[in-house]
């Protein structure tokens, strides 16, 4: 968690993606989406794959921002 930590805050996308996905899934730090969301934007702004694809399920899911509902 430390490194992960030192990486995201130096700007380091993949370190960004790790530390989203430690916040969203509990691993050593308590469970935290709106963290998660922070560091999977950051890192999803920065053209990183796997924090876009992350970033996308966690809003389909209403997972640390607010769910809406298709227009019909």
């Amino acid at each position: 968690m430390k490194w992960y930590r030192k990486a995201a805050e130096q700007g380091y996308a993949v370190g960004q993606s790790n530390l989203g996905f430690m916040y969203s899934n509990g691993y050593g730090v308590p469970k935290n989406d709106a963290e998660a969301i922070k560091w999977y934007r950051r890192a999803a702004k920065q053209g990183y794959a796997e924090a876009q694809y992350n970033l996308a399920i966690m809003y389909d899911q209403g997972m640390g921002v607010p769910k809406t509902t298709p227009k019909r």
